[in-house]
This record gives C-alpha cells, structure tokens and sequence, in this order.
C-alpha cells in the first residue's frame, strides 16, 4: 500500500507535490474554523444568532466569486493563494479583538472578511486543474486528500488537548486565534515564495462562452455539486460545533476528536483508491455518497459523543470513496479553455445558494440540534442521482477507451504502458505502476 503510494508520488510534477505539501500545511491552521463557531457559542450568541450573522457576511462577500472567475483565466493564480491566506488571518485577528471585547460588530466584520477569504476559493480547484495530470487525476486526488488528512490526523487531537484541556480557558483559547492568523500570514508568503507559478493564461479565447455553449454534462455535475453543497451547508461547523455543546462534556475537545476520526478513514482508504480503476468509478460514487448520506442520518439521531465520532468515521470514508471521482469527472466536463470562469461562477452560484443556509441551519438547529443533519440525509440523494447519471457516460467511455487501447497494443504489440491515453487507465496499468 505505501509502496503504491510511492510510486504514484513519483509521477507527479514538482507543481503538484508542492501544492500538496502545502495543503497539509494549511490543515493545522484550518482547526479555527470549528475553533471560531465554537467561541460564537461559547460567548454568549445563540445558534441561530450566530447563523444569521455568518449569513449577513456571506450576503455581503457573495460577488466575489464571480470576479475571481472571470480573472482567474488571465491571471496568476499563485497570487490569489497568497492573498486568500493573508485576508483569512486579518480575520482572525478581527475575530479575536472582537470576542474579547464582546463587541458584535466587529464578530460580524470578521465573518464578513473570512466570508471574502472564501471568494477566493476557486483558485484552488483551477490550480489543480493546471498542475494535476488529467490521464491520472483521480489518483491525485486521492493523494491530495491522503497528505492533508494525515497532517490533520497528526495535529487535531494536539490542538484540540492544548486548547481544551492543558489551557482550558476561554480566555486562552479566544487569544490563540492570533497564532493562527500568523500561520496563515506566514502560509501566504509561504506561497508566494515556493509554489511554482503557472503564469497568465496562455490560451486564447476565441468567443465568450455563451449559456448555449456551455455542455450540458457541466450543468449537470454544477447542479449536483450545488445540491451537495446545500447538504454541506446544512451540517456545517456551527451547526457541528452546537451539537456537540448539547452532547458533550468537553464541546471543543469533542470536535477536535470529530475532525481527528474524520481523518482516519481518508488516511487509510485513499491509498486503496490508487489501485481502483476508473472502471469502477460509478460504484465508488454510490458507496462514497451513500455512506455520507447514512452518516447525516447517524447525526440527525446522536445523543451520545461516541456516535458522533462513528458518524464523523462514516462520512469521512464515504468522501475519501467518492471525491476522487467526483472531482475526475467535474473536471472532464469543463473544457480547459474557460475553466476558470465556470469554476468561478460555480462557486458563485454555490456562495449564492448558501448565503441563507448558515440562518436556516441555525434556525433548524435551534428548533432541534439534530433536523439539520436530518434534512441533508434527504438531500444527499438527489445530488448523487444527478452524479451518477454523469458518471456512467464518463467512465463507460473510459472502458471503451481502454478496450480499443488493449485492442491496439495486441495488434502492433506495443507496452500497455506507453499506450495509455487520457481517461484509460487500466487495472494492467495500475499493476505496472506498482511494480
């Protein structure tokens, strides 16, 4: 399994690994995000307070998105990385001043710099789409989710204990939000000096995409993704984090041991991914899916701590099964040319969508802690209807790929290996990369 992991390691180019590693290195930072719902409840805001304040700072950030997509076909997206990272600890700080102060205004103007921060998310996926090769992309992905997750396996239980327990206060664990301001600072500029820049977009477009033009597997995968989305939003920190404060002795100890059972499963089962075929894709899909379905269930009926964490395990193995896939096939639906403008308005149209999801999870979650995780268990599968229909188009045409390329190797009695073109990897292929 680790020799697997090696190997596919190896075959990465340089821009790739280094993302990576920097990926890992962003998790320890991302502890502020269950860390910051946290101290909301934790000083005093009810649930659906807190929700319709993370809601007026996702309405006022909302346009960013779209901008970013329209830029990012012509610019560098390394800068927009550094940026995300420098604006998300300005936040921070913000966040801090304003939950020592009890002053909620500017609670509500840090959600509302974070909320910019995350307009700049789509960088993340167009630098992917450049820099991860696309005949193995959902081998990629699968070790761009092992490497952070294992970091977050590493360090979530050490924050959580130090923050939780050996310091214990809310004092300390309000001021330790400037830590993590200054490891995101530091990140940015991290950025900026090491990951490789993959420059202002060469590609010349001939004609604005126009809503005819774009292809209808597109809009099938963004309506999916949009609905997994509002699913997502629906069982987000806060509504998370106000569980645990109902269940749990210790509610930020509670979370850091959530996210820590999370990791585990991606950190096992994404090795295993890279000896799956795309052939197998489709069923991927449906078990990765379904099991984080199930696991929404597990939530919507946990009174206990340790039935959160078998849901936290279950949903995080059914995203370690899924997302390599999911993403594979959004990515194949996207032609190169304008695929940062439709990431970009995907985004967008996401941020647009979930702008009332944090006031209607609070509102829901005030009712009762657990009809949030409930009412994404019933959204879950209409999202992975509209997957899946995508999917066997997509991987039905990769066996075909793949017979055709095994027909011609016979033929003219070339390596299978050479032979291999986008979107055909065998379980041959997979054999020989693990030799």
């Amino acid at each position: 399994m680790f020799k697997d992991v090696a190997v596919w390691w190896n075959t990465l180019p340089i821009a790739a690994k280094r993302y990576i590693l920097l990926q890992a290195l962003f998790i320890p930072v991302l502890f502020a995000w269950i860390l910051v719902p946290y101290l909301m409840l934790a000083t005093g805001l009810g649930v659906a307070e807190a929700g319709i304040v993370l809601t007026i700072a996702s309405a006022v950030a909302a346009m960013v998105n779209a901008f970013v997509g329209r830029t990012l076909d012509r610019a560098e997206p390394v800068i927009f990385i550094a940026t995300l990272s420098f604006v998300e600890g300005i936040a921070y700080l913000i966040y801090m001043y304003g939950f020592l102060a009890s002053i909620l205004l500017f609670v509500i103007i840090a959600a509302i710099v974070e909320r910019l921060a995350r307009g700049f998310y789509p960088v993340f996926a167009v630098y992917e789409y450049d820099v991860y090769p696309e005949e193995i992309r959902e081998k990629v992905f699968a070790l761009h989710n092992l490497i952070p997750y294992l970091m977050q396996l590493i360090t979530y239980p050490i924050i959580g204990y130090v923050l939780a327990v050996l310091l214990g206060s809310l004092f300390a664990q309000i001021v330790s939000l400037c830590m993590f301001a200054i490891a995101s600072i530091v990140l940015g500029f991290l950025a900026l000096l090491w990951l490789p820049r993959i420059g202002v977009r060469r590609i010349r477009v001939s004609q604005p995409l126009l809503l005819r033009g774009i292809p209808r597997a597109f809009l099938k995968m963004g309506l999916a993704m949009i609905i997994f989305g509002i699913a997502f939003e629906l069982c987000q920190p806060l509504v998370v984090a106000n569980l645990f404060m109902n269940i749990a002795g210790n509610p930020l100890m509670g979370l850091a041991l959530y996210e820590t059972f999370a990791a585990l499963p991606v950190v096992v089962i994404s090795p295993l991914i890279l000896r799956v075929s795309r052939g197998h894709g489709v069923l991927m899909l449906t078990l990765g899916m379904g099991l984080i379905a199930s696991a929404d269930l597990l939530l919507g009926f946990s009174y206990r701590v340790e039935i959160a964490l078998l849901a936290a395990t279950v949903a995080s193995a059914g995203y370690a099964l899924m997302n390599p896939f999911f993403m594979d096939i959004l990515f194949s639906t996207i032609p190169r040319e304008h695929r940062g403008m439709l990431l970009g308005s995907l985004a967008a149209i996401r941020r647009l969508v979930g702008i009332a999801m944090p006031a209607i999870a609070g509102f829901l979650a005030e009712i009762s802690a657990h009809l949030p995780f409930i009412a994404a268990a019933i959204t879950m599968p209409v999202s992975m209807s509209l997957a899946l229909s995508t999917a066997k188009q997509r991987y039905n045409k990769t066996k075909e790929s793949s017979l055709a390329e095994q027909a011609k190797s016979t033929v003219t009695g070339t390596s299978g290996l050479q032979e291999l073109s986008a979107g055909s990897f065998s379980e041959d292929a997979l054999c020989l990369f693990s030799i």
